[in-house]
């Protein structure tokens, strides 16, 4: 899966809340409810008008089933504000756009100065109507193949709903349908990861509709989710490892780290320990039966965030040593805040669409990191049923509307070349890379600033972008304490 950035957080000591204004370029209507947006892992909250609306399961017989979808509108904070919103797409697949608003609010509160934002549970995940299974630890990081097949099947067997109209097909239309219930001309677009994706789609099936578009951690349309997630982890780690190597505390506590990586990866795929572990959350004792297939597992899940990458040297280094301890708790704390933010459900029935059915010529299995990742994917969508997406859902676009693409220097899963490709799309279009950060950069530094000015004006200044070279890469932890003094 793709995931959203999970571990951006605002520092606060006391329970803010962000009040709500009044002005708005949405007036709302009698079905909008005051509500108010949380976060488990921050102190904030923002207070928005919510609304459940009905919409056709399958928009090929809307007057049959209809199904829940949830929207919230957060109003312009202006005195003047524009008639374009701005609509948010989530990663994942299975992320809530909704549960997102905090995590994304260092750059939505700027937009708020000049637009409403409207967030969209996209089908499936959230509140409109959940494909949710619970996360489960063994899953995660043993990945059997015949667990797989067993939770898969489990998951499948807890839905109510026909799980094959849950695809980004189906998504795109319901994009449509709230724009016109909220009565907005045109709108601009933003997304993070596979929520890139959604708003690539939304431009290309109503391009008169976009004024422009912002994609974090893009997914061009012409990639197949799973195929390169090796390839692209791989890459990432040798950023890794070039970067302790020139900072002395990381050199001199780890001299030999691509060394102890070449260690781990000889380990086979297939060796198993029984870890006794506690709860990162509850505290409670964990049987874990873990097999290197879930260490890498693990290793991806912290490669994404620039905090959870301080901590990789010194876990490698463990992992290389025998002890797997301290990569399995902190991969466990990271699952437990995610726990919860993602439908599996809707992953699957994305991936399993809109991907899989593309694979082909998968390499074999191997002992290189996630040496089966792609060929579990194809496990998994045996056992769940694919729907009907767009039938030329891999075909890029062609649009001169302005575009703004973000890249994270070391991002694991979209790197750097998926921006590129991704930029030629687009006539009038910029390409940012990040230094030093991961996957979703739209909340770090003075990014947020950066994106907002672009949607109000519409183009990036030169000048004002060189102050993504000033933000910090964060230095590596040493020892549990720590990065070196």
């Amino acid at each position: 899966m793709i995931l959203e950035n999970p571990h951006v957080k605002e520092k606060c000591s006391l329970l803010v809340f962000l009040l709500l204004v009044t002005a708005s370029a949405w007036s709302g209507g009698r079905d909008f409810r005051e509500c108010a947006l949380t976060h488990p892992r921050l102190y904030q909250v923002v207070n928005a008008r919510c609304m459940d609306m009905e919409v056709p399961l399958d928009y090929g017989q809307p007057q049959g089933q209809k199904i829940q979808l949830h929207v919230a509108v957060v109003p312009a904070s202006g005195k003047a504000p524009q008639a374009d919103p701005l609509f948010f797409f989530a990663g994942g697949p299975g992320q809530s756009a909704v549960a997102s608003t905090l995590l994304m609010w260092p750059v939505f509160s700027k937009v708020l100065q000049h637009r409403d934002v409207v967030l969209i549970d996209q089908r499936g995940t959230g509140k409109s109507t959940p494909l949710n299974c619970p996360m489960e630890e063994s899953l995660e990081l043993v990945a059997d193949d015949a667990l797989l097949r067993q939770k898969t099947r489990e998951c499948l067997q807890r839905q109510q709903v026909d799980v094959r109209y849950f695809t980004s097909r189906q998504a795109v239309a319901d994009v449509e349908f709230v724009r016109k219930a909220l009565e907005y001309e045109r709108i601009n677009l933003m997304g993070v990861s596979y929520g890139t994706r959604m708003a690539q789609l939304v431009l290309r099936e109503y391009p008169e509709r976009v004024r422009s578009i912002v994609l974090d951690g893009v997914l061009p349309l012409e990639v197949i989710v799973g195929m390169d997630f090796a390839d692209n982890l791989s890459a990432s780690l040798q950023k890794l490892f070039f970067h302790c190597a020139a900072e002395d505390g990381c050199r001199e506590a780890f001299p030999a780290l691509e060394e102890d990586w070449r260690q781990y990866l000889a380990l086979s795929l297939d060796e198993r320990r029984q870890m006794h572990m506690e709860h990162p959350r509850t505290g409670e004792p964990l049987e874990l039966n873990v097999s290197r297939q879930g260490l890498d597992a693990a290793v991806r899940m912290l490669s994404y965030a620039s905090e959870t990458r301080t901590l990789l040297p010194l876990l490698i280094h463990a992992a290389a040593r025998g002890d797997w301890r301290p990569l399995l708790g902190q991969a466990l704390q990271v699952m437990v805040n995610l726990e919860g933010e993602m439908s599996e459900g809707m992953h699957n029935s994305v991936v399993c669409s809109e991907d899989v059915p593309f694979y082909s010529d998968l390499p074999s299995a191997s002992n290189r990191v996630l040496g089966r990742f792609a060929q579990q994917i194809r496990i998994l969508c045996e056992q769940w049923p694919g729907g009907e997406s767009f039938t030329d859902i891999h075909q890029p676009l062609q649009s001169d509307v302005p575009a703004l693409l973000l890249s994270g220097e070391v991002d694991p899963v979209t790197p750097i070349s998926y921006g590129e490709q991704a930029l030629q799309q687009f006539s009038n279009g910029r390409h940012l890379v990040v230094p030093g950060q991961g996957h979703n950069v739209l909340p770090r530094g003075c990014v947020p600033e950066l994106a907002a000015n672009f949607i109000h004006a519409l183009k990036l200044d030169d000048e004002e972008a060189a102050c993504v070279q000033d933000i910090a890469r964060l230095p590596f932890f040493i020892d549990m304490l720590g990065p070196a003094s």
